[in-house]
């Protein structure tokens, strides 16, 4: 009753494929061609949006200069439970670019002190 149902091994009735399937060589030749003409059409088309897009680009640089640092810091601070060294390391780094404080800069920095501790006095 809830069985499979047997299958049937009785070959199937129409053997030929139809050429729907398998486009004559005529067929592919056209259709060859028609895409060498749709390029040919589009190589020259250039459309109103690419004009305006280092506007677009400029904008989205400045909104993601001003985001990315605190999304950097909140970031940090969710995974500073779980993670404290990478937490403290996103917040760190956060930080700094809010700060606009750059690698030259440390390392400028430490290069003073250096010197202090260093001097020839």
């Amino acid at each position: 009753m809830f069985g499979r149902q047997p299958k049937d091994n009785k070959p199937a009735e129409n053997t030929e494929i139809p050429d729907i399937m398998f486009p004559s060589e005529s067929e592919i030749e056209d259709a060859a061609q028609e895409d060498t003409e749709l390029s040919k059409i589009q190589v020259n088309f250039q459309p109103q949006s690419e004009l305006d897009n280092p506007e677009v680009v400029n904008v989205v640089e400045k909104i993601s200069g001003i985001v990315s640092p605190y999304f950097i810091v909140v970031v940090g601070l969710v995974l500073y439970e779980d993670n404290f060294w990478l937490g403290l390391l996103l917040i760190t780094v956060g930080i700094l670019s809010l700060l606009k404080i750059s690698w030259g800069d440390i390392t400028g920095f430490f290069r003073e002190i250096k010197d202090v501790f260093s001097s020839d006095n």
